[in-house]
């Protein structure tokens, strides 16, 4: 069973009030957001994305709020034994544009303020991987395309 960290790459199609569970109601900008996540429990890797992939039905995680308005385009996946999700913010954080998002996101059992970033523009894995390198040059990342979002205008590349 590979265990791993993980992005989640959505794109919300408009601007939303949501609330995130116990965290709060929070204004959500329409454009690409990037969530951290890591996969060490049972089911590993393939448990967890399965559970993303899956429509929601009873929200669980904050990421779970924010996925029944949001399309999930992308994962990007990097199988490892050691959790890599606080050393990936910073990484994320270097990527053309990055802004942290809802303070608390995803970051409960962390010492990161947030696991959710927000992009006017879709990141892209390259430039993520040209952040990752010179921390992590030996790591794996993979590119799992999902689907492509149906509301993206016209002058929008993928």
């Amino acid at each position: 069973m590979e265990t791993g960290t993980y992005i989640l790459l959505l794109y919300l199609p408009e601007n939303e009030t949501l609330t995130i569970g116990k965290l709060g109601t929070f204004e959500f900008t329409l454009g690409w957001y990037a969530y951290i996540g890591s996969a060490f429990g049972a089911g590993g890797l393939m448990g967890r994305l399965k559970h993303h992939l899956k429509p929601v039905e009873k929200p669980h995680w904050h990421i779970d709020y924010l996925r029944q308005a949001a399309t999930l385009v992308e994962i990007w996946l990097s199988p490892d034994t050691v959790p890599h999700e606080e050393d990936w913010v910073e990484v994320v954080l270097a990527i053309p544009g990055a802004l942290m998002s809802v303070d608390g996101f995803g970051a409960s059992d962390s010492e990161a303020e947030s696991h959710l970033f927000y992009f006017e523009v879709r990141p892209s894995l390259e430039d993520f991987w040209v952040a990752l390198r010179p921390h992590f040059p030996d790591a794996k990342v993979v590119r799992a395309l999902v689907q492509p979002p149906q509301d993206i205008s016209d002058n929008e590349t993928i």
